[in-house]
């Protein structure tokens, strides 16, 4: 089949987003005179705008009511698609492209939407979030029983895309995603004076996927005294206050505090501007690596086999991380000592940052 209009519906979530694009780079090799249109919410928009493969960006407002669902059906049928590609697992995903009529419909079973695929595909669970212990073990471990537990075998989520993409022909070896931004605007620009590090202390699943605050500062600041970089600190509106703190610890003239300040497509300018992100296991992770900016990522409760920015072999990406038995263990917060974080110090993340510094 080599069809000429091919609709993607995307995930909901940033990172996950971002992990999805090798798939889509996959299918315009494979079909280059192809249009690619993305649908997509309001908030990641601008992200797809940003992606050279991409023709066309559709944005649906989310919401189960039937008769916005029939109102996107008919929008969707005007695009007169050849084939739709359904990334997210979910029933509400896939109704409007079934609704629409779009012949040819490539997604996974679940959620009891089966019926909506004409393409439809058992998920593997080497693709999935697998706990190595129960709540309860990881409890009794923490209070001292021996650990007791089997290591699952993962695979990278960007395989879990790209397996579907192969239904229409793409080539399932991974690479590595790209975003392509167009000129700073002026009133986007950083100083320059110091080299740019970017800093990301935040994670929107919980506090179980964040390296201590205490230790981002004195990393930052020790970075600050020893190469006499400037850091912009990034994050979502939750972050604001973290954000200020951070600022505040590292003074004015270590730090430009952005987070909360910017939209989506103010992150990207910002990030194009650093040299490389120090940051939790996040959406603003896989979005600088996107952006062909290296990153030091620290994990904890997940797994870089599963979610990590280095897919594609990038050597120039560096993860940080203790596994004790107990990880991954996928959970918002830790119910023993938090001991996979706390086993990652200050010198170590300071060393891995020197490190790319250098190999830059």
């Amino acid at each position: 089949m080599n069809p000429r209009r091919v609709l993607i519906r995307s995930v909901n979530w940033l990172g996950d987003a971002v992990m999805t694009m090798p798939a889509i780079q996959r299918l315009k090799q494979a079909h280059p005179q192809a249009q690619l249109a993305v649908l997509t919410g309001p908030k990641l928009a601008d992200l797809w705008r940003l992606h050279p493969d991409v023709s066309e960006v559709i944005v649906h407002e989310p919401g189960n009511c039937p008769f916005v669902l029939f109102q996107q059906a008919q929008d969707l049928r005007r695009g007169r698609f050849d084939a739709a590609v359904i990334f997210p697992n979910s029933w509400r995903s896939a109704l409007p492209i079934w609704l629409a009529g779009i012949p040819q419909r490539i997604g996974f079973h679940g959620h009891a939407r089966g019926w909506m695929l004409t393409d439809g595909w058992d998920e593997s669970a080497d693709y999935q979030t697998k706990p190595v212990m129960t709540l309860e073990a990881i409890r009794r471990f923490g209070n001292g029983a021996p650990a007791v537990s089997e290591r699952p075998v993962f695979r990278h989520q960007v395989h879990r895309h790209l397996q579907l993409a192969a239904r229409l022909g793409a080539d399932a070896t991974p690479c590595a995603p790209r975003l392509q931004l167009a000129a700073l605007p002026a009133d986007a620009r950083l100083p320059q004076d110091k080299p740019l590090l970017a800093l990301n202390a935040g994670a929107e699943y919980g506090p179980a996927k964040r390296w201590p605050r205490e230790r981002f500062i004195a990393a930052a600041k020790t970075m600050a005294e020893r190469k006499g970089v400037r850091w912009v600190i990034v994050g979502g509106l939750k972050e604001i206050d973290p954000g200020n703190r951070i600022a505040a610890a590292l003074g004015e003239q270590h730090a430009i505090n952005l987070a909360g300040r910017t939209t989506l497509l103010g992150l990207c300018h910002a990030l194009a501007q650093c040299r490389l992100l120090l940051t939790n296991d996040s959406g603003p992770m896989h979005l600088a690596a996107a952006l062909g900016k290296p990153v030091v990522a620290v994990f904890g409760s997940t797994e870089p086999a599963l979610t990590g920015p280095n897919v594609a072999g990038d050597a120039h990406h560096a993860i940080l991380r203790n596994a004790p038995p107990c990880s991954p263990c996928f959970l918002r917060e830790c119910p023993i000592d938090f001991r996979c974080m706390t086993a990652i110090t200050v010198e170590e993340v300071v060393k891995a940052v020197e490190k790319v510094l250098d190999n830059q």
